[in-house]
């Protein structure tokens, strides 16, 4: 059987060390950590608003250079520099007329510092040309 965070703190608990094991199992995954949501234009244009960083990807479950970059930004999310972003998740599939405005093929990554777009890359698999369009975001022009 897999130990999972869950089960180790309820386990502690169960002999009695639960407010410890809680307290364990909260600091063994990220505070702060930014999640993908999906996209929604009042969520998009709420958070563009606010004038943050904000990244949209367009992704498709079958689409492989989709499903590596997803790998790499969920690894990025939890550094400190980008748990204060939004992410959100374009279906490729399913909102097609969103992907149609934004004028994309799947598999792309655009950045945006409030309402106005900072870059973009499509079909790019590699952390270094995931991170080259996040960092447009936090560039001060």
């Amino acid at each position: 059987m897999t130990l999972t965070r869950r089960r180790f703190a309820l386990g502690l608990g169960a002999i009695g060390v639960a407010p410890l094991g809680l307290s364990l199992a909260a600091s063994l995954s990220p505070a702060a950590a930014a999640v993908i949501q999906p996209y929604s234009a009042d969520a998009f244009a709420k958070a563009t608003k606010g004038g943050g960083p904000v990244f949209v990807h367009v992704y498709a479950p079958w689409c492989l250079q989709c499903r590596a970059q997803e790998v790499i930004l969920n690894r990025l999310m939890v550094e400190p520099k980008f748990t204060d972003a939004a992410f959100f998740r374009v279906s490729y599939d399913n909102q097609k007329e969103v992907v149609e405005a934004l004028n994309v093929p799947r598999s792309t990554l655009i950045a945006y510092r409030g309402p106005r777009e900072t870059g973009r890359m499509s079909w790019g698999v590699t952390e270094d040309s995931v991170v080259k369009v996040l960092d447009t975001a936090y560039a001060r022009t």
